[in-house]
């Protein structure tokens, strides 16, 4: 009789420890840009033709591998002993152009504080082109000469209205007063603000990649709202600040925001947090001992 209660309780016991393991959940699936893009707690994934054109897994793998190297020196020529951490949420999908909100985590031991950032990015990913992170930060950033699947504020609309529009902004505005400069282009301008910080309680730092920093959010009085995000700066680096800005529809997407503001392919921001209704996808890698 012992035994078989004993037998019970380890039984349930078992069941409790399997309970934890989440099964991972379909978020959202569908076809936009000639895409089929399956969004789930796990991996988001694209697929044109039945082959595979994006993961969001191998899309961590590409940051891991740059943090390891840019972490390399000659004293340190051992990958660094983290855990490396990637939090996926879609806020947005026009045609093959995804917006997500894309927050990175890494924890290294012998180290105090871990290091992160949360950042707004927009992917094309019908492109043939690869995912690059690059420059000297361990998170990585987005070369303007090279962006690889990620999408620039110029690429959708012109520079001289970028320029006007990112001007008009609160942050842009304070930083530019901050640098002393009077910029007439928009590339004097991303260099006059590049790496400032908020003043105040104002806790964000202006990315030198900030024409990266967007998602598509909502169509609004003939115009396209786009949402510019700015990742924390210091103990607040995993906070996001962000503000809207809008443009003329360019011809080029506007039968593609069309759908996308209806939902018949794709959705924009407001459908996007109902779909996920709190739900990311989460990536948890490792390097050095910890991969292991």
């Amino acid at each position: 009789m012992k035994s078989s209660i004993l037998a019970i309780f380890v039984g349930a016991i078992a069941l409790c420890g399997q309970a934890v393991q989440k099964p991972d959940q379909t978020i959202w699936s569908g076809k936009s840009g000639g895409l089929t893009i399956a969004w789930t707690t796990a991996d988001i994934t694209a697929t044109q033709g039945g082959n595979s054109v994006f993961s969001a897994h191998d899309w961590a793998q590409t940051g891991l591998n740059h943090f390891v190297s840019v972490s390399r020196t000659a004293a340190t020529p051992s990958p660094p002993d983290c855990n490396y951490t990637r939090t996926l949420k879609i806020v947005a999908v026009v045609r093959a152009m995804v917006s997500f909100e894309d927050a990175t985590e890494i924890t290294c031991r012998k180290e105090a504080h871990p290091g992160g950032m949360t950042r707004l990015i927009t992917l094309d990913l019908s492109s043939r082109e690869p995912i690059v992170e690059s420059g000297p930060d361990a998170i990585g950033q987005v070369d303007a000469k090279r962006p690889g699947k990620a999408v620039l504020l110029t690429r959708l609309f012109p520079a001289d209205d970028v320029f006007k529009a990112l001007s008009a902004t609160a942050p842009i505005q304070s930083a530019v007063r901050a640098s002393g400069s009077e910029p007439r282009t928009l590339a004097a301008l991303i260099q006059a603000v590049g790496d400032a910080t908020g003043e105040g309680d104002n806790c964000y730092i202006i990315p030198t990649d900030l024409l990266a920093h967007f998602a598509f959010d909502r169509v609004e009085g003939g115009r396209v709202v786009i949402r510019l995000g700015l990742p924390g700066d210091g103990p607040c680096r995993m906070k996001l600040t962000s503000f809207d800005t809008s443009f003329a529809i360019p011809s080029g997407i506007a039968s593609a925001l069309e759908a996308a503001s209806a939902g018949k392919e794709g959705f924009l921001a407001k459908e996007g947090a109902r779909i996920a209704a709190g739900r990311v996808t989460t990536i948890r890698l490792r390097s050095g001992a910890s991969a292991k």
